[in-house]
This record gives C-alpha cells, sequence and structure tokens, in this order.
C-alpha cells in the first residue's frame, strides 16, 4: 500500500465528504480510480482493435483478384 497526497475542486471534495464515510473514503477512491482506469484501458484497446482491423481490410482489398498460392 501507498499513502498518496493529492489536491482535489473543493466542490469535489464536499461531495465526497457528504457521500462517503470517512473510514471508507481511501476505498471508494481506489475503487473509482480502478474503474477509471480499466476503461480508459478498454477504450485504448477498443482503438487498437479498430486501426487493425481497418488494416487488414485494406490488406484484403490489396488481394482483392489475386488467385492461388502461385502453384497453377
Amino acid at each position: 500500500m501507498v499513502r498518496l497526497n493529492i489536491s482535489l475542486a473543493e466542490d469535489l471534495f464536499e461531495e465526497l465528504v457528504q457521500e462517503v464515510p470517512p473510514r471508507k473514503r481511501s476505498r471508494f477512491i481506489a475503487e473509482s480510480l480502478r474503474v477509471s482506469l480499466d476503461r480508459k484501458k478498454a477504450q485504448q484497446l477498443a482503438e487498437e482493435y479498430q486501426a487493425a482491423a481497418a488494416e487488414i481490410l485494406e490488406m484484403s482489398r490489396e488481394l482483392e483478384g489475386v488467385s492461388g498460392d502461385g502453384l497453377d
């Protein structure tokens, strides 16, 4: 476990204080951060898959019309 000192906008801090009990805030922040980071990773992976799919589609179009494996 690592301790971290962060700064929050005052309104965000007030909302945290109102919604999350004092002894549960660190866990709440850690879980929220995990969700956010997982979402970001999933979005990045989806973008990479889309780029790869576009590249594969382009290669497929370039090879369209090429017949056989050269053994005819």
